[in-house]
């Protein structure tokens, strides 16, 4: 399986490349993972319909047309670890090419959020994307330690 986490934003921060670097680790070897960062286009000048428009097109530069792609959004699905681990497992039984995507400080745009297969929420709570995409690799890690019966997961 593909794995592709697109995130908005700037390059990791040295302590953001160490979580990172740390759960990417523990990822099993079937999956294969790309941590793509599109950089923001919030800039004073710009609106935040303009600055939206601009993320959406480096967004969608990044996805192949037959990926799945899920949308992190706090108003998405909210799904318990199980039924996470669950969806990577039909996601790995049909080799899915996966895009997770993780939005800027606007959030999503509106079109890729219409584009997407599906959308999930992992709080209700607003995340800074930094500490988002470390939380999704350990919630993906997690994952596959429920399926594979590994005692990380209790």
């Amino acid at each position: 399986m593909l794995l592709n986490i697109i995130s908005v934003g700037n390059q990791p921060s040295p302590w953001e490349s160490t979580g990172i670097e740390y759960y990417t680790k523990q990822i099993p070897k079937e999956i294969s993972l790309n941590c793509i960062n599109v950089k923001g286009q919030q800039h004073p000048k710009r609106s935040i319909k303009e600055v939206l428009k601009l993320e959406s097109k480096l967004i969608s530069s990044k996805i192949d047309p037959n990926g799945y792609i899920v949308c992190w959004d706090s108003k998405g699905e909210m799904l318990d670890n199980f039924e996470f681990s669950k969806f990577f497992e039909e996601s790995l039984l049909q080799n899915m090419k996966l895009y997770f995507i993780i939005g800027g400080s606007f959030g999503l745009p509106l079109d890729i959020l219409g584009k997407s297969n599906k959308i999930i929420s992992i709080s209700s709570l607003t995340l800074p994307h930094r500490l988002f995409k470390i939380v999704l690799l350990e919630q993906i890690f997690r994952s596959f330690s429920i399926l594979k019966n590994l005692p990380y997961h209790k």
